[in-house]
């Protein structure tokens, strides 16, 4: 039987920092096919995969998606924008795994970059008009997220120690057996 050497994911998820000050430099065909494959491998409720990714690396279009929500202005200095479009997930009769199987390709997509030394951030769409018309979405489409991608700006981000109470300790968000 062959023995498989360990993958060290603990390390990307301990290590992990969100970008959003971007290197002026394109993000590498074979680094990004993989970033939205390791979205594709995602695990999916009933293996539906109801999600689709609109890859944008147009400079004008990625100025045009930071406009989507307040808190989107990172995506105009990205080298790569990728939008998360589900079916319409307030349907009567959409169930509410969409948005769980989203996040789990989006954590895959962000770990990947991550592994690859391309750092990126999420944006929550405010303006969902204005990112239907952009990126051309059928009606019975949505996009409520758009991850923003690229070399970091300062590579320090690698090596950046964690901010003290920057997350609830373990002993603060877990319940043993009942709340």
């Amino acid at each position: 039987m062959e023995v498989r050497a360990p993958v060290d994911t603990w390390q990307a998820i301990d290590s992990i920092r969100v970008v959003r000050d971007f290197a002026d430099r394109p993000i590498e065909n074979e680094h990004l096919t993989q970033i939205v494959n390791a979205g594709r491998r995602a695990g999916s409720s009933k293996n539906l995969q109801r999600w689709a990714f609109v890859v944008v690396r147009n400079r004008e279009r990625l100025g045009e998606l930071a406009e989507s929500g307040p808190w989107a202005s990172h995506i105009g200095g990205a080298a790569v924008a990728v939008a998360l479009v589900t079916p319409e997930p307030r349907r009567t009769d959409a169930p509410l795994s969409i948005m769980w199987d989203l996040g789990r390709a989006a954590q895959n997509m962000v770990l990947a970059a991550w592994n690859l030394g391309i750092g990126s951030a999420p944006a929550t769409v405010y303006e969902h008009e204005l990112v239907d018309k952009l990126l051309g979405l059928p009606a019975d489409r949505y996009c409520e997220f758009i991850l923003s991608f690229g070399y970091p700006a300062d590579d320090s981000v690698f090596t950046a120690p964690k901010q003290p109470g920057g997350r609830s300790s373990l002993q603060e968000v877990t319940h043993e057996e009942a709340w």
